[in-house]
Formats: structure tokens, C-alpha cells, sequence
């Protein structure tokens, strides 16, 4: 935690590339069993030659939740901290970033920032990432979110999913979305991918 946080952050968008040069040098074939694993012990490997690991026990944090994917902690420098175990990723790490990276284009009034890797209290692999805490009246209405999203060039597919040319943002449900305090809405957990590539075949 004491390394500058512009430091940190070049590791970790060293990172990211990291795995798409593995990608490419793969070929950029379809993940199969294993490819994951690969991935993981990669990072792991990239964590301790850049001395990225973070212990979360001498953070003095306290435990607030835990979801499919994040255990959450509050309690240090007005922010959240959340250890994510890269299950929403699938079988490709990438897509995790993918995800990081959109999230923080779109919604950058919360943006995500990874200050390194740790262990969760299930023992799994994760990234560090911290997150500004949000000062909320209430969770966002679903009439709010749709607002947002329409602004931000996005079209609504279902109550809770939404696209543009390039992405899919999805579980965009008011839990997900705070109203501030400041009547901005804050996006502090939607999930992002790419859309699939169409191929017209002639």
C-alpha cells in the first residue's frame, strides 16, 4: 500500500497485457480445460516478481459482505476494498480486465482501482481492487438506471441488460446502483462483456 499509486497501477495494466500476450501467443484459441489455471499461476508469478502481494489481515479492515465473486471490506481511506476471485471472468482472465477497464470508461464517478493480489478467506486467488465508498439516499429506481444508460448511448434489452455497439452491460438492478447523496447515480457492481462478433456468412 505504500508504493504511488500511479506505480501500481502500470504493474497492473502490466498485467492485463500480460495475459493477452499469453492469449496471442497461444493463438488466441477457444479456452479449454486448464487454460484458466495457466492464467492464474501467470499472475501469481507476476505478483512476486513485482512484490504485488497484499496481506488483508494487516489492512485492518472490517468484513462487510460477500457475493459470487467479491469478498468486501470497508474501513481504511474512505474506500471499499473487494477481493475478486475472477469466477464471473469464465474461463478466460481476460475478460476481467475487459470488464475493469469498461466499467471504469463508463461509469468513472466509482471507478475500480487494483492495488495488487491476495488470498480470500476460501483460500482462492484473487485481485485487490478498492473502490471509492458511496454516501447513498437510497438504491437507484429501475426508471433511473434506464435513464443513465440511454444517456450513455446504450439501448435496454431487458429489465436489467443493456447494449451498445461494442459492449453488454448486465445486472443493472437498483441493488447495484446507488443514488448518491450528491443525486448522482453510482454503478458500484454491474457486470460488463464484450458483445460477440456477428459473422454474416454469404
Amino acid at each position: 500500500m505504500d508504493r504511488e499509486h500511479s506505480q501500481v497501477n502500470s504493474l497492473l495494466a502490466e498485467a492485463a497485457n500480460l495475459i493477452r500476450r499469453e492469449k496471442e501467443a497461444a493463438g488466441n484459441v477457444e479456452p479449454t480445460e486448464g487454460y484458466k489455471r495457466r492464467q492464474v499461476e501467470e499472475l501469481k508469478l507476476f505478483a512476486t516478481q513485482h512484490d504485488l502481494w497484499i496481506n488483508i489481515n494487516s489492512l485492518s479492515l472490517s468484513y462487510l459482505s460477500k457475493g459470487g465473486e467479491n469478498e468486501v471490506f470497508t474501513g481504511h481511506e474512505d474506500v471499499v476494498f473487494k477481493l475478486n476471485n475472477f469466477e464471473y471472468a469464465g474461463e478466460d482472465i481476460e475478460n476481467f480486465f475487459i470488464r475493469i477497464e469498461a466499467h471504469n470508461l463508463f461509469f468513472s464517478n466509482v471507478t475500480y482501482q487494483m492495488i495488487g493480489f491476495a488470498y480470500n478467506s476460501q483460500h482462492e486467488f484473487c485481485a485487490v481492487l478498492v473502490q471509492p465508498y458511496v454516501r447513498a439516499k437510497r438504491e437507484a429506481t429501475e426508471e433511473e438506471i434506464a435513464e443513465h444508460m440511454k444517456a450513455l448511448g446504450f439501448e435496454m434489452v431487458y429489465e436489467d441488460e443493456y447494449h451498445n455497439a461494442e459492449y453488454e452491460v448486465f445486472d443493472a438492478v437498483p441493488n447495484n446502483v446507488l443514488y448518491g447523496i450528491d443525486d448522482r447515480l453510482y454503478f458500484i457492481d454491474t457486470q460488463i462483456r464484450l458483445r460477440p462478433i456477428e459473422i454474416t456468412l454469404k
